[in-house]
């Protein structure tokens, strides 16, 4: 089964950054194309959705169940269920957008 994570953010992400990101978390092999990350045999391991920005108050805790204040940027990443590598790369990416950015992660 895939697994998700949110990031939430006072600042707008920078996705431009994933291939950076990617390149920092130690795996290797991947290639990113546009907002999928795939490994040395194509399959596809991550997917990163474009940021959104969230302004309808208490969105956010409706469904998440996690208060957030807004206005807040979300930014959904999506591994593939296998490899194990897929949902660490995942959680690294994350990670790494929520500390450049000034936010949290939900989901891990």
């Amino acid at each position: 089964m895939s697994r998700e994570l949110v990031v939430l953010s006072q600042e707008e992400p920078d996705l431009d950054a994933l291939p950076a990101l990617v390149a920092s978390s130690g795996i290797q092999g991947l290639a990113v194309g546009g907002p999928y990350v795939f490994d040395s045999h194509d399959r596809l391991l991550l997917r990163v959705q474009d940021a959104t920005l969230i302004t309808v108050p208490g969105e956010v805790e409706r469904l998440l169940s996690a208060p957030a204040r807004e206005p807040v940027w979300w930014v959904e990443l999506h591994a593939a269920a296998s490899p194990p590598e897929a949902f660490h790369l995942a959680r690294h990416c994350a990670r790494e957008l929520a500390t450049r950015h000034n936010g949290t992660v939900w989901g891990q």
